[in-house]
C-alpha cells in the first residue's frame, strides 16, 4: 500500500513537470513530444523526475549544479523503491497465504492442567436431638437454638399400625432414633402427596443414614413418589432392593408369602375307561384312606403339606 501511494505521488509529480516544461517550450514547438514525455515520466518517474527537475532548475538560470543534484536524487529514489519493495516482500513472505500446516514442535509444549469438575455443595447439616417418634414416618427433633420441629423422614414409607410388620417396624425406628444425636440434613427433596413437613436425611452417629438402614433392614419402603437428590435415591433404591433379594423384614414371606402354582386338574377319563382318577389333593385322610392312597409320600399324587401334621414327608399315616 505505501509503494502504490508513493508512486503514485510520482506519477502526479511528474506529469505537473512535464505541463510545465511544455509551457516553456509551446512556442517553439509542437506539444505532442511533451506529452509523450510527461507519458513516459508517468511510467518511469525515479528515473526521469528528479532529471527533469534539474534540467529545470538549469535552464531557468537557478543552479549550475542542477544535473549534479538531480542525479543524486534519481539514485536515492530508486534505492527508496528497491528498500521499499524489499520490505513488502518480506512481509509477504512473514505472512504466506493460504492454510497452514502445523509441524510438531521440537520440544513438547507446556502441560495445561486441567481443571477438576465443580462439584455443587451437599445441603447443610445440624446437630439435632430426637426427643420422638411419631406416626406416617415422622420424628420430632430439636436442633439447639431453636424450638422443636416435626420432619419427615425421606424417601420412607413405613406399614401402618395393625399392618404386616408394623410394629416391628416402629419399633426399630424408636430403638435406632429416639433419644440420639443425629446430624439433619435439611432440603435433600420432597415427596408429592404428603403432608408439608419438611423432609430431611438423618445421620446417624456412626455415619450411616437412617432412611437408608431402615430400607436395607426391610423396616420400611421406598415412597414412589419421593423426588430427592440422585445420589439419595440411589442409595435409597440399592438399599430396598438388598433388603428384596435377602427377605428382610417386609420382604419376608410372613408379610409376602411366597406364590404357589395352582394345581393342574388331572384330565377326565375316556367314556367307558373304568380308570380311577385321583383328585389333585384329598380334602382330608378319611378322603385318602378312601380311596386307598394312605398314606401319602411327599411327591405322591394327593400328597399335601396340610396332612402332613410333623412335616416328616409322609401324610395319613
Amino acid at each position: 500500500m505505501v509503494f502504490g501511494i508513493v508512486y503514485l505521488v510520482g506519477m502526479v509529480a511528474t506529469v505537473v513537470m512535464s505541463v510545465l516544461l511544455w509551457r516553456q517550450r509551446a512556442r517553439q514547438g509542437r506539444a505532442w513530444p511533451w506529452v509523450m514525455a510527461g507519458v513516459v515520466a508517468a511510467v518511469f518517474w525515479p528515473l526521469t523526475l528528479w532529471p527533469a527537475v534539474g534540467a529545470h532548475w538549469y535552464r531557468r538560470g537557478g543552479s549550475k549544479r542542477a544535473p549534479l543534484i538531480a542525479g543524486t536524487s534519481a539514485l536515492a529514489a530508486v534505492i527508496a523503491l528497491l528498500a521499499i519493495g524489499g520490505l513488502a516482500e518480506h512481509d509477504e513472505r512473514a505472512q504466506p497465504a493460504g492454510p497452514q500446516v502445523l509441524r510438531e514442535p521440537s520440544s513438547p509444549p507446556p502441560s495445561v492442567a486441567t481443571p477438576s469438575p465443580v462439584v455443587a455443595p451437599g445441603p447443610p447439616q445440624d446437630q439435632a436431638l430426637v426427643l420422638d417418634v411419631l406416626d406416617d414416618d415422622r420424628v420430632l427433633i430439636r436442633v439447639p437454638g431453636r424450638d422443636p420441629q416435626v420432619v419427615r423422614l425421606a424417601g420412607l414409607q413405613t406399614p401402618p399400625a395393625g399392618e404386616c410388620w408394623g410394629a416391628e417396624a416402629r419399633s426399630f425406628a424408636e430403638r435406632t432414633l429416639r433419644g440420639v444425636t443425629v446430624r439433619a440434613a435439611f432440603g435433600v427433596g420432597w415427596s408429592s402427596g404428603r403432608s408439608p413437613d419438611p423432609e430431611v436425611s438423618l445421620i446417624l452417629p456412626d455415619g450411616a443414614e437412617y432412611s437408608s438402614l431402615a430400607l436395607q433392614q426391610g423396616a420400611a419402603e421406598f415412597y414412589p413418589q419421593s423426588f430427592l437428590a440422585e445420589g439419595l435415591t440411589a442409595e435409597l433404591v440399592q438399599a430396598e432392593a438388598t433388603a428384596k433379594t435377602a427377605g428382610r423384614g417386609l420382604w419376608g414371606e410372613g408379610c409376602h408369602p411366597p406364590v404357589q402354582a395352582a394345581p393342574v386338574p388331572a384330565p377326565a377319563p375316556a367314556p367307558g375307561s373304568s380308570e380311577v382318577v385321583l383328585p389333585a389333593y384329598y380334602a382330608d385322610c378319611a378322603q385318602a384312606r378312601a380311596a386307598g392312597a394312605a398314606p401319602l409320600h411327599r411327591g405322591d399324587t394327593g400328597y399335601t403339606s396340610k396332612l402332613d401334621g410333623d412335616g416328616d414327608g409322609v401324610a395319613c399315616e
